[in-house]
């Protein structure tokens, strides 16, 4: 995702260091406009729509998962399903960083290409109704904390909920502001997480880059 912005910019300016505020909370960034999946119909595809906000790209996405809540919950809590290992060189996450949440980890990313580019995001988990054992519904929000200034915005929330016949229901939605960010790097990511939680679920190997 951030290669073709490291090697564009590098040239042209000298990056900084930026701390970002994370409000505390659990909320979604806003409501989800994606398609929703049609029940029963056995399909598991991550629908999307893009909004050009300006400066801010916002992809929304649903998908469902043919398993129960609970075990889509259960695989969503490992940060090397969630992380963005296809677009950088290096991640390493530290779970527990703040004990307020049910859940939740520190991930610091790694780009090497005529410079390194890192920076660090928080991920916060918590059961909005339910039980964490059986959740009816389930929170994660995420965003970019500290790093480099070739990144202005990288957000996201992903809601997990109960469907119809005992099956989970995947809301995704991220913003993204970064010199050169696109469209297909925000819903890339967002499909390869989605992939990797249905091939877990299943009880399958996490798919490859």
């Amino acid at each position: 995702m951030w290669r073709a912005l490291v090697v564009v910019t590098a040239l042209a300016a000298c990056q900084e260091n930026v701390t970002t505020v994370f409000p505390d909370g659990l909320e979604p960034l806003e409501d989800n406009e994606a398609p929703v999946p049609q029940a029963g119909s056995g399909v598991e595809e991550l629908l999307t729509v893009r909004d050009d906000g300006g400066d801010v790209k916002i992809v929304h996405g649903r998908g469902l998962i043919l398993a129960p809540p609970a075990v889509v919950w259960a695989a969503s809590k490992d940060p090397e399903r969630l992380a963005a290992v296809c677009e950088t060189d290096r991640h390493e996450a530290t779970i527990g960083v703040e004990p307020q949440y049910e859940f939740g980890w520190k991930i610091h990313y790694e780009v090497d290409e005529i410079i390194t580019v890192a920076w660090d995001e928080l991920w916060r988990f918590g059961t909005i109704t339910g039980t964490p054992e059986a959740p009816e519904l389930a929170m994660i929000r995420y965003q970019k904390v500290f790093g480099s200034d070739f990144i202005t915005l990288l957000e996201g929330s992903i809601v997990i909920k109960a469907a119809d016949g005992g099956h989970t229901l995947v809301e995704f939605i991220e913003h993204l502001s970064a010199f050169r960010g696109s469209f297909d790097q925000i819903e890339g990511s967002m499909r390869y997480r989605y992939r990797t939680l249905v091939e877990v679920a299943h009880g399958r190997v996490a798919p490859g880059c």
